[in-house]
Formats: structure tokens, C-alpha cells, sequence
């Protein structure tokens, strides 16, 4: 008889302590989370900083306590839950705390409530929720290594998915999710050797280093070389892409706006780059970049505009130079005023605009941005002091040499556009023109006739200059498909412009631009070519709408976060009185321009503009349908994993029914042997020819003591099923199974 202690003497399992539980039972739920992470950093530019911020202490908060305890489930929920309304509760953008309702009956009080203490945690409960559930399901799920390995590839096929359909560089992130996944297959080999072979096990945890440091090796190398390797350009087109470009249709970039050359300089000037920015050398554009939303600066300003660099007038037929100007020196003071040339005329409306720019990068720039001609600089924060040259006929405001700027502060004097005077302003002619304008008529000799021959059809119903850059500026919108990465090998002419206009047909800002300046002079008509940043997006506007349930002015007051993706070049008129007029021919956007209240209303026989080519099929919409349908894949694929798992009994009596269907329980018992006997060779355990059935067991079980009864049951069971005359019934032929499916397992 057994001692009435046994239990309390039984020896412990090896590895049953802590770390041994947190390495084998809790460490995957680190991993869950780390691959969450990956996958929520694909919304960095739609999501705010403050989302990411809660869903950062969330799931910070949610692996330490998955990792700290391993079981009071409730008491783990409990905390992570709580850190959700928290963490939510402090980086909400308007919650304001304002008491509760005098009284429990009254509706308007409890929706004053709903809508400055609930509302305002939107979205960032649900998603901070969400996350949580999605660590404990997929946790729940990858105790098995079939289901993990089902998570794993269904992150890395969504996250390819993404990097393939959408503009986005996701490379380091699968790296990240395969690593992460490779080490949850490691804890769960451990777990399964621990609970297999427990001899095993307890002698590999007297020794953790050794265990774990060829793991940790091979995954850090797996990890570092995914990283830094430089990325292949694509063999093949992905699925969507190759149909939508059958189908004649435009592939869009769907996350930000503008963008400049692939060859540009940075701010720094220092060296070429593939990636959207603010460039300073424009003598060859062309080519495709890959858009960058890293931010650049913000401006706080009392309306909207485009921010303003430079501006360059020699086209040579590849790109833009500068013409020699006058510049004039300034040294930083208090105060600096600017003029510009030429000055506006009597009587002419314009607004001034009040703008606080705050550098984000540490680049050293060498001119400042701002709305329209600067007027007035009032404030110059820098590391180093250094002149000012400001020329008044470009309206370009340059450091006498580069250095890093920390902020300043400008005011800038806006033309307001007022249509209706402008179609009145005359053809400028030699004589009574402020300005020379022979470098804004300039083009080489060698552009195309064909050029010329576009624009003077597509204009052919404008009878000033106002309603001929407008056509040209609406041809250009509605004629040509934005692109980021157009397809140049279609190019053959050595003019950039005459390329975009009769062989590319698609391209980006510089293309658009370029093409509006080139065609308004062959009309006659000065132009020049203009570079800086688009709006950028402020964040208020969004946030007004969702919480105030009001629409803020878009063009209004506001603090404006510029990115390197806003980077972006349009074109400007010179109107006689009115100075140089802002024009926007690029597909997608529009160019800020305050208007007179009192301005002359559109009149009815203004040429109308194009109509925008009909595209069915392309944009966030179908964008919206790939998302859609992922996401309910997704659901699909967790819903079938949860019913299997439910159902796993029965459906195992299903599949044992139809395998053996017609076959009596002692073929059964016969046929599972064999396949018992082909498992044991796979893993090394042949049996010799020579030998009797009872012999192969009997080396087996003195090889694994562990498995010795195992092993003789087994025997006994099929030598009765295959010597026996007695023919064995259901629950025999289960049972036979049951125990050669245990001997697998422990194998």
C-alpha cells in the first residue's frame, strides 16, 4: 500500500517555480503584445498621439500583469481595465470635469454630462479595450503550436496585404512579428517539454543558459539582419495593383499630400533622397518618391495658406534654375520690414496674416517659410546668429548661411483674389510694366511645338488672362492623374513637360506645376514656378467636428503640423497692379486664398472648367472594401477557430466515422498499430526484421521507462484484436487509439 503522505512527498514538477512559469506558461503573452504593436503602428498618420499614447500604457500595463501573475484572472482584468479608463481619462483632449447633474431626472443635464465626461473618452476606450481582449484571446488561442502558427502567418499575411496595397514601409515590422513568432514557438516547445519528458526537463533547467542562449542568438541574428537589410525592389506587382492598372485606372496614394523629386536635397542639402521633402536643387525633376510623414514644423497662424520657400523662373527644359535678382542684407533685430517689388496699386484689398513657425527637425535650413510675401519678421530664435537676404521681386527670405532655427515669428500681406477684377487686368505689354517680365516669358527653344499647340486649344475660349490660367489650371486637374511613383519609362522626349503632357500622362506636384508654368508662357502670360510646403492638417479641425459637433472655418485660425509628405511646388501670374497670383493646376489640391467680401460673384458666362474624367472603381472607396474585407476575414478565421474548439469533440467523432467507415474495430486496432510502428521509425525507432513484435515493445519500454506499462498495454491490446477469435467492439478500438495517440505525444 501507498504511504497516506504520498501526496504531500510527491516530488515537484521541474521548472513549477516562478521564473520556470513565466519562461514556459506566460512569456507567449509578451509576444502577443508585441505583435499587437505592430500591428497598430500601421495607423501612425490617422491616428492621434494621444490614441497611441494610451495604447502604449495599456499594453504596458497589460504585459507586466500578464507576466506577473499567472492566474486571479479577474484580478489581472480588473488592473488592465482600469489602466484604460485612466490612462484614457488623462490624455483625452477635452475632458473637463464638471460635476454631477443636480439632478437624476433632469435629460439635459445628463446629456451635458454624456458629452463632456463619456464622449470626450472616444475613441480611445474602445480601442484601449480592444487591445486588451486581443491579447487575452490570441493568448488563449496560442497555447497550442497549430493555432499559434495560424496567428502568426495571419499577421504577416495582413501586414504584407498593407505593405503591398498601401503606401507604406512595413518591412521592420513583419521582421519584428516573425521574431516575436518564432520565440512564442520556443516557449511552446519548452512547455511541451516539460510536460513530455520531465527527466528531460529538469535536467535542461539546471542549465538555463545553455538552453536559452542558442535560441536567443539564432532569433537576434534573424532579427538584426530583417532590419537592416536593404530592402529588394518588387519582382512582381501586387494582385491589385497589376488589375487596377489593366482596367486603365490610377493607382492613388493614400496618405498625405505632395511631395517633391526623388533626387532632391533634404533641408540639409547633403545629399540625395528618395523620399519626399523640401529640395534645393530643381535642375532635373522628375521621377518618383516614396512618401515621408515625419513632421517638419508646425504654424500657428490666423489663416490658412500655403508656406511659401522660394521660387525659380529658367526653364531648360529638365528642370528649374534660378535668374540673378537683387538681394538686400538685413541684420536680425527687433523689427525687420520687407518690401516687395513690384508694389501693389492703389485701392487693392489685402489681408495680413500673423504666423509663429516652430522648426521640429535639426537640420540646419537656409530660408524661412511663410504665407505669401513676408512683410515683417518680428522674432528669429537660432543657435547661431546670422544675416538676412531678402529679395523683394521673388519674396524669398534667406539666411545669409544655413543654421539650425529653433522658431520665428512672421506677418505676412496677402492679395486677396478677387476674380472678378482680375479677368479686367490686361495683357502685359512692354510699356507700363512695373517689372521686367522677360525671364517669366522665358522658354528654351528646344520645347516642343506641341506644347504651345495644347495650350492654346485648351484656352481657345478666354478672352483674358485670369480665364486662361484658370483653364489651364482646371485642364491640368481633371486631365492627369496624381502619382507618386509614375511610370518615366514611357518617357521619350528629352522635355520634361512635353513628356508629362503627351507620354507619362500622370505624375506629381513638380509635373503639374512645371506643365501650368511652360503652357501659361506660350500664351504670352508671366508665370514662375513656386516651392515650399502645402497646409499641412490641423488637428483641431477634426477634433471640432467630433466634440463640438460644430465645423470649424478649414481655412481659419488654427496651429498647422507640417510634414515632409506636405512638401509641394505650384505655380504663380503676374497680374499688372496685382502682383504675383497663386495657381494650383495639381490634381487634389487647392491653394488658401482669402476673398473680399465684397467680391463680384462668379459671372454666368465664365468659361466653364472640364469635366473631371469619370473613375469608377478607384479610391478610399475600394481602399475602404480591402479593409472591409481583411477585417472580416479575420473575424471569419477567429469565429472557425473558436467553433472547432467547441466542437472538437464531436467533430472528431465525425472524422472517425467517416475514416472507418465499413472497417470492423479490430481492423482498426490493426491499422492504428501500423501507424504507430511508422511514427516510432520516424523518430529513429526501427524494428529490426529479425525481431517479434513483443521484443521491438520490450527494448522500447526499457529505453523509456516512463512508457514501459504504456507499451505493454498497447501490445496486449492488439495481439488480442489481431490473434484473438473474439471480435473487439467500439469502445476497445478508442481505447487502442487513445493510448498510441498518448505514446505520440510523449514521443
Amino acid at each position: 500500500m501507498k504511504p497516506s503522505n504520498a501526496r504531500s512527498t510527491a516530488k515537484p514538477v521541474p521548472g513549477s517555480g516562478f521564473w520556470g512559469r513565466l519562461v514556459v506558461e506566460r512569456l507567449h503573452r509578451l509576444f502577443v503584445v508585441v505583435i499587437l504593436l505592430q500591428l497598430i503602428r500601421c495607423f501612425g498618420d490617422y491616428w492621434w498621439p494621444e490614441t497611441y499614447s494610451v495604447l502604449y500604457g495599456v499594453l504596458a500595463v497589460t504585459a507586466i500583469c500578464e507576466l506577473v501573475f499567472s492566474r486571479a484572472y479577474v484580478v489581472r482584468l480588473a488592473l488592465e481595465l482600469g489602466s484604460v479608463v485612466i490612462l484614457s481619462v488623462l490624455y483625452s483632449p477635452y475632458f473637463l470635469w464638471t460635476g454631477w447633474p443636480d439632478r437624476w431626472n433632469n435629460p439635459s443635464q445628463w446629456s451635458t454630462f454624456y458629452e463632456y465626461h463619456i464622449a470626450s473618452l472616444h475613441p480611445f476606450v474602445e480601442l484601449a479595450v480592444g487591445a486588451v481582449l486581443f491579447v487575452h484571446l490570441v493568448s488563449w488561442l496560442g497555447r497550442n503550436r497549430s493555432a499559434a502558427i495560424a496567428v502568426i502567418i495571419t499577421s504577416i499575411g495582413v501586414m504584407a496585404t498593407l505593405d503591398s496595397f498601401f503606401p507604406l514601409e512595413l518591412w521592420k515590422n513583419i521582421a519584428l512579428i516573425v521574431t516575436s513568432g518564432l520565440g512564442w514557438l520556443v516557449v511552446l516547445h519548452l512547455r511541451q517539454l516539460r510536460n513530455r519528458h520531465p527527466e528531460s526537463w529538469e535536467a535542461l533547467s539546471e542549465r538555463p543558459i545553455e538552453l536559452a542562449l542558442p535560441a536567443v542568438v539564432v532569433i537576434s541574428l534573424l532579427l538584426l539582419s530583417g532590419i537592416i537589410m536593404p530592402r529588394a525592389p518588387a519582382l512582381l506587382e501586387d494582385p491589385y495593383t497589376i488589375w487596377s492598372q489593366a482596367q486603365g485606372m490610377t493607382v492613388p496614394a493614400f496618405k498625405g499630400e505632395g511631395g517633391v523629386l526623388s533626387n532632391s536635397f533634404t533641408l540639409t542639402g547633403s545629399g540625395g533622397s528618395a523620399s519626399s521633402g523640401y529640395g534645393r536643387d530643381d535642375r532635373t525633376i522628375g521621377g518618383g518618391f516614396n512618401f515621408d510623414y515625419s513632421p517638419v514644423m508646425t504654424v500657428q497662424a490666423s489663416r490658412r495658406s500655403y508656406w511659401r520657400g522660394e521660387t525659380k523662373a529658367v526653364y531648360s527644359g529638365k528642370g528649374w534654375s534660378d535668374s540673378k535678382t537683387d538681394l538686400l542684407d538685413f541684420v536680425p533685430g527687433t523689427v525687420l520690414n520687407f518690401g516687395m517689388e513690384p508694389g501693389r496699386a492703389a485701392g487693392i484689398k489685402t489681408e495680413k496674416v500673423s504666423q509663429t513657425v516652430t522648426i521640429l527637425r535639426k537640420d540646419k535650413i537656409s530660408v524661412l517659410f511663410g504665407a505669401g510675401p513676408i512683410s515683417k519678421l518680428t522674432e528669429l530664435h537660432s543657435d547661431t546668429n546670422t544675416g538676412l537676404r531678402w529679395s523683394p521681386e521673388e519674396w524669398e527670405l534667406h539666411l545669409s548661411k544655413p543654421v539650425r532655427v529653433q522658431s520665428y515669428t512672421i506677418e505676412s500681406e496677402l492679395t486677396m483674389l478677387d476674380r472678378g477684377a482680375l479677368r479686367g487686368v490686361k495683357y502685359p505689354t512692354g510699356t507700363g510694366v512695373s517689372i521686367d517680365l522677360a525671364r517669366y516669358l522665358q522658354l528654351p527653344q528646344s520645347l516642343p511645338k506641341r506644347v504651345a499647340d495644347l495650350a492654346a486649344k485648351v484656352t481657345a475660349g478666354a478672352t483674358n488672362a485670369y480665364d486662361k490660367a484658370d483653364l489651364l489650371e482646371q485642364y491640368l486637374k481633371n486631365t492627369y492623374p496624381y502619382n507618386n511613383k509614375p511610370d518615366i519609362s514611357k518617357q521619350k522626349s528629352a522635355d520634361v513637360t512635353d513628356a508629362f503632357l503627351f507620354e507619362i500622362k500622370e505624375g506629381y506636384c513638380d509635373y503639374y506645376s512645371t506643365a501650368f508654368v511652360v503652357m501659361a508662357r506660350s500664351l504670352g502670360i508671366p508665370a514662375r514656378w513656386v516651392k515650399g510646403y502645402a497646409s499641412g492638417f490641423d488637428p483641431a479641425f477634426t477634433e471640432s467636428m467630433r466634440f463640438a459637433g460644430s465645423l470649424k472655418d478649414p481655412d481659419g485660425a488654427g496651429t498647422y503640423t507640417v510634414r515632409n509628405a506636405d512638401a509641394h511646388s505650384w505655380a504663380e501670374v503676374y497680374f499688372e497692379g496685382y502682383g504675383w497670383i497663386p495657381f494650383e493646376p495639381t490634381a487634389g489640391f487647392y491653394v488658401p486664398q482669402p476673398v473680399p467680401s465684397d467680391a463680384l460673384p462668379v459671372l454666368q458666362n465664365e468659361p466653364a472648367a472640364p469635366a473631371a474624367p469619370v473613375n469608377t472603381g478607384t479610391g478610399v472607396g475600394r481602399i475602404g472594401w480591402w479593409v472591409t474585407g481583411i477585417g472580416a476575414a479575420s473575424l471569419m478565421f477567429v469565429a472557425a477557430v473558436l467553433l472547432l474548439r467547441k466542437r472538437r469533440g464531436k467533430m472528431a467523432v465525425l472524422w472517425s466515422r467517416l475514416r472507418y467507415a465499413g472497417v470492423t474495430p479490430n481492423q482498426r486496432i490493426v491499422r492504428e498499430m501500423e501507424r504507430l510502428l511508422r511514427f516510432m521509425k520516424r523518430r529513429g525507432l526501427k524494428r529490426e526484421e529479425h525481431e517479434t513484435m513483443r521484443e521491438t515493445f520490450k527494448s522500447w519500454g526499457d529505453k523509456f521507462s516512463s512508457l514501459r506499462s504504456d507499451f505493454e498495454g498497447i501490445l496486449q491490446r492488439f495481439e488480442q484484436a489481431r490473434y484473438g477469435r473474439d471480435s473487439g467492439g467500439e469502445s476497445e478500438a478508442r481505447d487502442f487509439a487513445q493510448e498510441a495517440a498518448k505514446i505520440r505525444k510523449a514521443l
